[in-house]
């Protein structure tokens, strides 16, 4: 039996503390709605989907089963290392973060990121300012994510099924552009699936999630930027359990194609 842990992103009304930083939102959608509690309901419907619903029925039609195990199922915060712990405690096969996008309201597009390769990012100056890029980082500071592909590969499927069912309800439904990280700008070239990034993040990080025995692949997505009105009117509106239903039940499909 697979195990799939679901990290809903966020949680609680404060920032939990130390290296282990986790915050207890980030985004806010247009009409007021909370990153922490779109990102909670949505891992309960995936999970249900995949315990009890066509996920499940989709599971047993593959001859496979999933065990789910969740972060958090309240509206709490937790380390980033202790919810990449999670997987580790429970020997995880997937493990799937669920986060919403905010940035100006007019950004759109859905993402999947996954843990940089190298210990250490690219740094430039500009002005006097130092910036650590994202992507693969410099190879010189050793190898941190040990499937870096099949993380990829993981984060792709799980995102373009996302925007597959968001395109039932809103035709702006979209993969963010593809990129392609260089050695000069990012420490080492890299040309990920599209809607895939890559960059340090520790709820991801190999050491935590237990990898070195059974290899597990873990993405972050970011649904969508909801301080659009567009998206907000989607994942908040009238239809709103219909769509999150149908992201959930795609997410899952998604999950059981990764096994």
């Amino acid at each position: 039996m697979a195990v799939l842990v679901i990290d809903p992103g966020h949680g609680g009304t404060s920032n939990s503390g130390g290296s282990d930083n986790s915050t207890w939102n980030n985004a806010t959608s247009a009409s007021g709605v909370l990153e922490k509690n779109i990102t909670l309901d949505i891992a309960k419907k995936l999970r249900w989907s995949l315990t009890n619903g066509s996920g499940k029925a989709y599971a047993d039609s593959k001859g496979k089963s999933v065990t789910v195990v969740m972060t958090r199922e309240t509206d709490v915060n937790s380390g980033l290392f202790t919810r990449a712990g999670v997987a580790a405690d429970h020997d995880a096969d997937l493990f799937l973060s669920i986060h919403c996008n905010g940035f100006n309201g007019v950004a759109r597009g859905t993402e999947a990121w996954v843990d940089r390769k190298y210990m250490t990012g690219k740094q430039t100056s500009s002005a006097g300012t130092t910036v650590t890029n994202d992507g693969p980082g410099v190879p010189s500071s050793g190898l941190r994510n040990l499937n870096p592909d099949a993380d990829a590969a993981f984060g792709h499927r799980i995102a373009a099924a996302a925007v597959a069912a968001m395109a039932g309800f809103d035709p702006g439904a979209k993969l963010r552009p593809k990129v392609t990280y260089t050695t000069a700008q990012h420490g080492a070239a890299w040309s990920p699936p599209i809607g895939v990034r890559m960059k340090s993040l520790g709820v991801l990080r190999d050491s935590k999630l237990g990898t070195s025995g059974n290899q597990c692949r873990a993405c972050l997505l970011e649904l969508e930027f909801i301080d659009h009105p567009a998206v907000d009117a989607m994942l908040n509106g009238a239809n709103a359990a219909q769509v999150r239903n149908a992201i959930a039940a795609a997410l899952a499909r998604a999950v059981v194609d990764s096994l």
